[in-house]
């Protein structure tokens, strides 16, 4: 039976079975990941800005245009930032199969409502550009039009999730966050490898006592780091089952 084949019955028994352990996560990921999510929105938002303000004499601090370009920039690392690297809304269930959990985009209602209205806008654009230029304004507005109408429909979207767990499972707590990673020493029904995040350590703490509870004979390994984890015999034996 292949891999596929077993794992469709184990996971809708995964979500049939009673939740032993709810918990629900608001944010990026472990405590220090948004300051990487942060860095990036700016670095991709300001070095544009950085390169006109070099290469363009007239743009000088002294200019509206300097500071029109800024303001704009500004804008859109706000916009990278909380459109496309949002933080996410988690709801955690666990059982005694492993742990099922949505995840959705923590993005303002109000974003979907502008772009859906942008779009409309695009459409009419591209109506009115073809009753005055005729067919050939499709030569240049067609992609947007197709674009606009695509995004008509921007609505949140809510992605499904799971990591089965065995009592050969291996359980890595990262020291002071909120993170515990979980991996399978073999590939097999309950290969899966995946990283669950909690807001406190307290509710950490919560979720290890019931882990324990429900699976006794699992390991639990402290780290310092997360990728501390790729020390621990479970990947080795991966590496040495790829090698044969």
């Amino acid at each position: 039976m292949s891999n596929s084949e077993t794992i469709g019955p184990i996971e809708k028994r995964l979500y049939e079975v009673e939740v032993r352990h709810y918990w629900e996560h608001k944010g990026w990921g472990g405590k220090f990941d948004h300051l990487g999510i942060w860095g990036l929105s700016i670095f991709a938002g300001l070095t544009p800005f950085c390169f006109l303000w070099f290469v363009i004499d007239e743009l000088t601090i002294d200019s509206i245009a300097f500071w029109g370009l800024f303001s704009f920039m500004t804008m859109m690392v706000l916009v990278s930032r909380y459109l496309f690297f949002p933080d996410k809304h988690r709801c955690y269930h666990l059982t005694s199969l492993g742990i099922h959990y949505t995840e959705k985009d923590m993005i303002p209602d109000i974003a979907y409502q502008v772009v859906r209205g942008l779009a409309w806008v695009g459409i009419v654009v591209c109506i009115i550009a073809a009753f005055m230029l005729g067919p050939l304004a499709f030569v240049g507005a067609g992609g947007f039009a197709l674009m606009s109408f695509g995004m008509t429909n921007f609505r949140p979207s809510i992605d499904n999730h799971y990591i089965l767990i065995s009592e050969r499972s291996v359980v890595f707590d990262l020291e002071n966050d909120g993170v515990l990673s979980f991996a399978i020493p073999e590939k097999g029904a309950y290969a899966y490898y995946g990283d669950i995040f909690t807001n406190t350590l307290d509710q950490k703490q919560e979720l290890l006592a019931t882990l324990r509870s429900l699976f006794p004979r699992i390991e639990f390994v402290k780290i310092k780091r997360l990728k501390d984890q790729y020390k621990h015999p479970v990947y080795q034996q991966e590496e040495e089952k790829a090698a044969e």
